[in-house]
């Protein structure tokens, strides 16, 4: 699995970091939301011992293998400026609009 980044998004997450450590886990939740699931990102301090890593040139990016068959191989991450959201999409389908990047470390 493979993300690539838009500048955008390379600088959201840059300052989401605020210079301290931490790694980017994909998630696709399904706790409490009603519904299907949705895709959030988390800052975290280290994956988990079954997560996968996500081939990205800037950041390293972590998903739990049983979540990665929701998403396609290759996928793009775009930034929002003005609120800090992603979009995260393939070349078939949109994953999410307005996704969320949660500081859990």
């Amino acid at each position: 699995m493979k993300i690539t980044l838009d500048e955008n998004a390379e600088q959201i997450i840059h300052k989401r970091l605020d210079g301290r450590p931490g790694q980017i886990r994909l998630l696709y939740d399904t706790e409490g939301c009603g519904c299907y699931g949705i895709t959030t990102f988390q800052i975290i301090s280290q994956p988990d011992s079954t997560d996968v890593p996500i081939e990205n040139k800037t950041f390293p990016f972590w998903v739990d293998p049983q979540r990665a068959v929701f998403y396609e191989e290759q996928l793009r991450l775009k930034g929002d400026p003005l609120d800090g959201s992603f979009r995260l999409e393939g070349d078939s389908q949109i994953y999410g609009q307005n996704v969320k990047l949660n500081d859990i470390r």
